[in-house]
């Protein structure tokens, strides 16, 4: 559930899923605001529709998560209107028709259970994962089988502190 109420020096208390702005960023949540409008100046001077772009407060107070969402698919969009290149994950969504999440979906199905089309997306998912070194994944399995290996495969990848056990799903 998300809760706004206001309350301190900066207004803002907003809480979801257990992650409070205020309490974890303290004074630094005016840089977050900054940094937030900074990228919907960018948005609209990147060539995004005006009327599919957030206003801070939508983001960083999570006033309407929709129309942040609505933002980043319209810099999506620009980019494929402007031919850039984009991450390869993103790649497999447009040739897909789906979302990431339709595509992670595919793997809490038994394979007897998916057509050879939804079989050859979970095999173009499973080429992604060892192309950017997670090694490639038993697709006949859920991928919550592959977590231990994909643990050992970004050992050696850490920048900055890990997380400790228990910490951000790890171990649990």
């Amino acid at each position: 559930a998300v809760s706004t109420q206001s309350s301190g020096s900066s207004g803002i208390n907003a809480e979801y899923g257990g992650y409070t702005l205020k309490q974890d960023l303290g004074d630094q949540l005016f840089y977050v605001r900054l940094n937030v409008e900074t990228f919907v100046r960018w948005c609209k001077n990147f060539g995004c529709e005006q009327s599919l772009l957030c206003e801070v407060g939508d983001l960083v107070e999570r006033k309407d998560l929709e129309r942040s969402l609505s933002c980043i698919h319209a810099v999506a969009r620009r980019v494929a209107e402007l031919k850039l290149s984009y991450p390869k994950s993103v790649r497999l969504e447009v040739k897909y028709h789906m979302s990431y999440n339709e595509i992670i979906e595919l793997f809490n199905e038994d394979n007897a259970d998916l057509t050879p089309y939804q079989i050859s997306i979970k095999e173009s998912f499973s080429e992604l994962c060892e192309i950017i070194g997670l090694g490639q994944i038993d697709i006949t399995q859920p991928l919550e089988a592959n977590r231990e290996r994909w643990r050992q495969n970004l050992e050696g990848m850490w920048v900055g502190e890990k997380p400790t056990e228990g910490e951000n799903g790890v171990g649990s």
